[in-house]
């Protein structure tokens, strides 16, 4: 049995000191007031969160996911464990088929060897609007075809967590029912959908928005009549999560402010959505390309090369967390939409609390908000 004491324990959107938390064989036995204990591990005043978790991240260190080698992998999960993330979903964009099932092989064969914990991946497309793809490769975005994502989800289903998808092209739902059969969740991203679309998803079970207001549609009018877009739909629909790329650079302060308080912590995932540019700065960088879209790193970002849209971003989960909460969000809050509510998303239910019952997977950082490493 492991004590850590002297912490500041965040969890459940508050902030709990005087208490110790116990641990045997990776879970958590107790949370308990604080007690003499010599072999207790001091963790000197710092903050203790439960594990940060990413449900959006393409890549890092000039490595992406889709890259499908090993290297990829560890070098992507390995700068980003760094910076305080505990448990990923990486996230690959749309491409050739056979790429995808390049990089979903190398992921099977080493899903438990990676330096944090990856339950599944997440596909972000092909199914999309074209006019929506962003940064996405328009050589591959198309509706829902059933003859390519049967074989894969019936050769890789239990690896997929989640799918990203335009419900306006998805015809009756099909493609839908078909991931919530196989328990894949299913999410509405670079999509021109109105609100019929988005309500018929969500009645068949869809119940999130991957980066809402990127490339996410807004109100449009026909003959004058105006129509919702995603972004009313989200604000409408009590019940349905967003994601929010908290860099601070595709939401301003003050829109991701409006977010939370519209939508609740409860509702609110903070996201990286990094690229293959992921840790680096402009000057590290030395160019290339995210789903053979070609960027560049400009303003803190990666734009597209033509710079008419982002690309990504380049942020790791300590920034999210200073960014956020230097746009005026609580630090309690910020931490909440990081573990818990990304937790509560994926069905993930010993993890993103730090409570008795719960992993003992922790994320350590000081009163700057500077990630500390501690081996536990």
């Amino acid at each position: 049995m492991k004590r850590l004491t002297n912490g500041k324990l965040l969890s459940c959107g508050k902030i709990i000191e005087g208490v110790d938390i116990l641990v045997d064989n990776g879970v958590i036995a107790d949370v308990v007031p604080t007690a003499p204990d010599k072999s207790a591990i001091d963790l000197n005043g710092n903050y203790i969160a439960p594990g940060f978790i990413e449900l959006h991240c393409h890549g890092a260190m000039g490595y992406e996911f889709m890259d499908g080698t090993e290297e990829a992998y560890f070098k992507i999960c390995e700068k980003h464990a760094a910076h305080g993330t505990k448990i990923m979903y990486p996230t690959f964009s749309a491409a050739d088929f056979k790429v995808l099932y390049k990089a979903l092989e190398t992921f099977e064969n080493i899903q438990d060897e990676l330096p944090l914990e990856v339950p599944g991946v997440h596909l972000e497309g092909p199914y999309f609007a074209l006019e929506m793809s962003g940064a996405q490769n328009p050589e591959f975005i198309h509706e829902p075809r059933a003859e390519e994502y049967v074989p894969i989800i019936e050769r890789f289903g239990h690896l997929i967590s989640r799918w990203s998808y335009a419900p306006e092209l998805d015809k009756d739902n099909k493609f839908l029912d078909y991931l919530i059969t196989h328990n894949i969740t299913p999410a509405i991203g670079h999509s021109a959908a109105e609100y019929s679309h988005v309500i018929s998803a969500f009645e068949k079970g869809n119940r999130l928005i991957t980066h809402l207001y990127s490339c996410t549609s807004t109100i449009t009018r026909h003959g004058g009549f105006r129509h919702l877009g995603i972004i009313e739909s989200a604000y409408l629909l009590d019940d349905m999560y967003v994601e929010a790329i908290a860099d601070g650079c595709h939401l301003p302060p003050e829109l991701l402010r409006l977010i939370v308080k519209q939508k609740g912590t409860d509702r609110v995932a903070l996201i990286t959505d990094s690229i293959r540019a992921g840790g680096m700065t402009a000057e590290e960088f030395n160019g290339g390309n995210s789903g053979g879209m070609s960027f560049i790193i400009e303003d803190g970002v990666a734009k597209l090369s033509d710079r008419s849209a982002f690309a990504g971003s380049i942020a790791t989960s300590d920034q999210l967390l200073k960014r956020t909460v230097a746009a005026g969000i609580s630090l309690e809050d910020t931490v909440k939409m990081m573990t818990e509510t990304p937790a509560n998303i994926m069905g993930l239910k010993t993890k993103g609390k730090i409570e008795k019952g719960f992993d003992a997977v922790f994320t350590v950082f000081d009163k700057d908000l500077n990630i500390v490493d501690f081996n536990f």
